[in-house]
C-alpha cells in the first residue's frame, strides 16, 4: 500500500470511529452526549483523524527488516496508542476528573487498540499462509511438468 493509500485509509477510520463512537453515544445519552462534541466539531474531527493516520502510517515499520517483530510492533503500537492518549486528553475524550475512572478508560482504549492489532495480525498471518500455499502448488505443478 502506497503512502497516499495509507493516509486515506487512516483518514477514513478516523472518521468512521469518530461517527461510530459519537451514535453509540447519542443512542446512550442523547442530544447530551452530542452537545460537547459539537461545540469543538472541527477539533473532534480532526482529532479523530490524526489517531485514524496515527494507527495506519506506523505500519511502515515492518518494511524495516532489520527490526524484530516485537520489535516492530511495539513502535507501532507505542506511536498509534501514544498519539490516542494525547489527543485524547487534550480534547477531553478522557476525564480526568476520577483517577480511577481515567485508568480504567486508559486501560480499556489499550485493550481495544491491543485487539485491533490482533484482527490485523491474524488477517496478515492468513494472507501470509495462503501465499506460501500458492508458492507450494506453483513449485509442485512446475516440478511435475
Amino acid at each position: 500500500m502506497n503512502i497516499f493509500k495509507s493516509l486515506g485509509f487512516g483518514l477514513s477510520m478516523g472518521c468512521t470511529v469518530f461517527v461510530i463512537v459519537n451514535l453509540i453515544g447519542y443512542w446512550i445519552k442523547g442530544d447530551l452526549f452530542l452537545y460537547a462534541v459539537m461545540a469543538t466539531f472541527p477539533q473532534q474531527v480532526l482529532g479523530s483523524i490524526i489517531v485514524g493516520i496515527a494507527c495506519i502510517l506506523p505500519s511502515y515499520i515492518y518494511r524495516i527488516e532489520r527490526l524484530t517483530f516485537l520489535q516492530q510492533s511495539a513502535c507501532h503500537f507505542s506511536l498509534a496508542i501514544g498519539t490516542f492518549i494525547v489527543v485524547a486528553f487534550s480534547l477531553k475524550w478522557i476525564p480526568t476528573f476520577s483517577i480511577k475512572l481515567t485508568i480504567l478508560l486508559l486501560l480499556f482504549n489499550v485493550l481495544i487498540f491491543a485487539f485491533v492489532w490482533l484482527l490485523f495480525y491474524f488477517y496478515s498471518q492468513t494472507e501470509v499462509n495462503k501465499m506460501k500455499k500458492k508458492i507450494i502448488e506453483h513449485k509442485d505443478s512446475s516440478n511435475n511438468q
